[in-house]
């Protein structure tokens, strides 16, 4: 995680040692429709000022990974930070790289180089991931060290939780229930959309560049229909396989067929337990957490686990159980 956080501050040391005196004392900063640039900054200051926020930004996430007790302000602050870093990284090689390869600032091409900003943006979001697998260890570690002293005291660890009611089922007998994420990430995907509309728009008017250009439309065409399509799940039991899928989009999440499960339990799904909010993916398994809800945990055949939150998870675990007894 640290040294995620780090690196970029050493990408961009590294990338000035390298180019040396190869970089002239202007760099140039700014590309917008043609393929010559029309923004300069001197390379001292641009060098001073992308190594000043790459630090502020590992500082604030390192600061961060201490707020263990306020998980909503852990990831809002890793976040900025991490991205802080990494974007200012990512803009210091695709300027100054190319700066120097040309030689002449005014005749400076950004070319492919555009593209190492667009993967240190991308690259500023493994630590959020990171971040939900290390909370997930951590709770384990503590959940195991209440267990032993449980042990220890004569007593067993209290795992049951309230759900709702259960309604007696068939095994044959369809499930099909929805989820709604909390209202701040609808709002997170309407931000998305008009961050995206703004860079096409700025860029269809001659004030952006090929970067503002690609990025708005990776928010448009990806990141957007990812988030709505993450607003709203629907989770169903048919044919003997527990799918989960948007309810908006109605693209797959998750499916698992009933032979490959050993057993489900209906029980509280606590987003930093399943490595955070959202779509998530840590080393053992898989979750779609909306919220802290009632949820279902699923125990497979190969030691994985996988984790959705979902209403009336009593009766959707009953009626799984029952197919993996009947397949038995």
């Amino acid at each position: 995680m640290l040294i995620l956080l780090f690196l970029p501050i050493a990408v961009i040391a590294l990338t000035r040692t390298l180019l040396g005196d190869s970089l002239p004392s202007i760099t140039a900063t700014h590309w917008s429709d043609s393929a010559l640039p029309d923004g300069f900054t001197d390379s001292a200051v641009f060098f001073t000022a992308s190594m000043t926020f790459a630090i502020l930004g590992s500082l604030v996430g390192w600061v961060s990974l201490y707020l263990t007790r306020k998980p909503m302000v852990l990831l809002g602050l890793l976040f900025v930070g991490s991205l802080t870093t990494w974007t200012s990284a990512g803009v210091y090689v695709s300027s100054s790289v190319p700066t120097a390869l040309a030689g002449d600032p005014t005749q400076a091409v950004a070319g492919p180089w555009i593209f190492a900003s667009i993967a240190a943006t991308l690259v500023s979001l493994v630590p959020l991931w990171i971040c939900g697998v290390f909370q997930q260890y951590q709770l384990n570690r503590q959940n195991k060290r209440r267990d032993r002293l449980a042990q220890a005291r004569g007593k067993q660890p209290a795992t049951a939780v309230e759900t709702s009611p259960v309604v007696p089922v068939e095994p044959g007998q369809e499930f099909s229930e929805t989820m709604n994420a909390p209202g701040w990430l609808w709002l997170l995907g309407i931000f998305m959309a008009g961050m995206g509309v703004f860079m096409i728009a700025m860029n269809a008017s001659g004030g952006g560049d090929t970067v503002s250009l690609v990025m708005g439309i990776a928010f448009i065409v990806l990141l957007t229909p990812l988030v709505f399509g993450l607003a709203r799940i629907r989770v169903t039991i048919a044919g003997g396989r527990l799918r989960v899928s948007s309810a908006v989009f109605a693209f797959p999440l998750r499916t698992i067929d009933v032979k490959d499960m050993e057993s489900v339990l209906a029980e509280e799904i606590q987003p930093m337990e399943w490595g955070g909010w959202g779509w998530r993916f840590f080393p053992g398994g898989s979750a779609v957490v909306m919220r802290r809800h009632e949820g279902l945990a699923v125990e497979l055949k190969d030691k994985r686990r996988f984790a959705v939150t979902i209403p009336r998870a009593g009766q959707a675990a009953a009626q799984l159980n029952a197919l993996i007894n009947q397949g038995r």
